[in-house]
């Protein structure tokens, strides 16, 4: 199914990103502080799931998954790195879901992890 932009997530809206704590998505620096990686930003459908901020809460975000992490990133470097290789789509249910639709390269989705910050560190396994 090929899905629309959705116009009236405008950029100013932020969005929650759900980061599980396992070794190939999450390093940890000196200070103890974790590192996302780019695979994070990688969906094989092109369908990253994300949810929008002033939608939802942090718990509800995590809830079934409570040794993941949240990174927060806004809609506006999402379009603005991306351009038009990316879609940003309503996908309820819940209401506050939304998709990012589009094959993102290793640039953007390096670009998209380097924009983003903690909302919740992940568990440290």
């Amino acid at each position: 199914m090929v899905r629309q932009d959705d116009a009236s997530i405008s950029d100013k809206v932020f969005l929650l990103r759900r980061i599980p704590p396992w070794a190939d998505r999450v390093t940890w620096d000196d200070g103890g502080n974790p590192l996302a990686s780019t695979m994070n930003f990688d969906d094989p459908k092109q369908e990253m799931s994300v949810c929008i901020e002033h939608e939802t809460t942090p718990d509800e975000v995590l809830d079934g998954h409570p040794d993941f992490g949240l990174l927060r990133f806004s809609t506006q470097v999402a379009r603005g790195l991306c351009g038009t290789a990316i879609r940003i789509c309503r996908d309820p249910p819940p209401p506050s879901h939304v998709l990012i639709c589009g094959k993102l390269t290793r640039s953007m989705r390096k670009k998209l992890r380097d924009s983003a910050t903690w909302v919740k560190f992940p568990t440290r396994l």
